[in-house]
């Protein structure tokens, strides 16, 4: 089934909402993953996000393609997210965009080889939310959260006939 004409806006929305927003049984579980890893919790939740927008950002070139809709839908996302490490207190102004650039690097490696995707993503995961440190756990969760965000997005970017920009119908 194919949505026809929805706006990139109100597609952003919609993931913004699943990259931001946590549920109360997420919060929960985080609550406990902090506490069972001994990671910070605050920290965690940030690097959750920014791997979430990174799945988002790639799931929206690969499914989408280069082009104004691709571009706009990727930038809504970063934009939100780096308001979100600002208001965390995060490290600098372009962390969200450095964050992504860094997972993309991992996905454009062309020294891995595809099964190893998952436990690379992983393992810069667990590195960003212990300061270097790797934890097999943070990697492994981080490699399948990754994978399955990923993998959902693609599929809805993919089943939506975007209605046309504004430019596109100047």
């Amino acid at each position: 089934m194919v949505a026809e004409n929805v706006s990139v806006v109100s597609v952003a929305a919609v993931l913004l909402d699943a990259v931001c927003v946590l549920s109360d049984a997420e919060e929960c579980a985080l609550q406990e993953l902090s506490r069972t890893l001994q990671v910070d919790r605050a920290r965690l939740q940030l690097e959750l996000t920014l791997l979430r927008a990174s799945a988002v950002d790639l799931a929206a070139v690969t499914a989408l393609g280069e082009g104004l809709i691709c571009d706009e839908l990727r930038q809504k996302v970063r934009d939100r997210c780096q308001r979100l490490v600002n208001q965390s207190g995060g490290d600098s102004e372009g962390e969200t965009g450095e964050r992504v650039a860094l997972y993309g690097r991992i996905v454009n490696d062309p020294q891995k080889t595809p099964g190893s995707l998952r436990d690379a993503i992983g393992f810069v995961f667990a590195q960003c939310c212990t300061d270097g440190d790797s934890n097999v756990d943070l990697a492994h969760l981080g490699g399948a959260m990754f994978a399955v965000f990923y993998e959902e997005v693609h599929q809805l970017l993919d089943s939506i006939d975007f209605e046309p920009s504004m430019e596109d119908r100047a």
